[in-house]
């Protein structure tokens, strides 16, 4: 039951909020395509780097920045980084990681209206 209101969530919400801007500006269907569209892409890139963050993709990149600071510290400041994990890390990534399935449902959903409103507009 979860899962189907996260599907109905994203499969409503952004025709939704496209609607309520739609009804501030002129009445054509070739705006609110285009509204669909700014919508659809402004999720998409939000949901999208969401998803980096999440699945630990710039964790090596910290990893690189965290040993190069620790390498680069004078010895007195070493004495007390010694045991700090976080300055002196001992693996680049986790093990696993988690990502909220309703990010990557949004992120789906929203793919999928910005193709489909692109698609529409070179019909029309």
């Amino acid at each position: 039951m979860r899962k189907f209101t996260t599907y109905l969530f994203w499969l409503l919400f952004t025709p939704l909020i496209s609607f309520l801007c739609w009804l501030f500006a002129s009445h054509q269907l070739t705006q609110y395509l285009n509204i669909i569209f700014y919508v659809s892409f402004i999720f998409v890139i939000i949901l999208f780097s969401l998803i980096i963050v999440q699945e630990g993709i710039l964790d090596p990149t910290s990893y690189g920045f965290r040993r190069l600071k620790y390498q680069l510290t004078n010895k007195k400041h070493k004495d007390t980084l010694e045991n700090d994990d976080f300055f002196k890390p001992t693996q680049a990534k986790k093990s696993s990681y988690f990502v909220n399935p309703w990010i990557k449902v949004g992120f789906v959903f929203n793919l999928l209206y910005l193709l489909i409103s692109i698609a529409i507009s070179f019909i029309i």
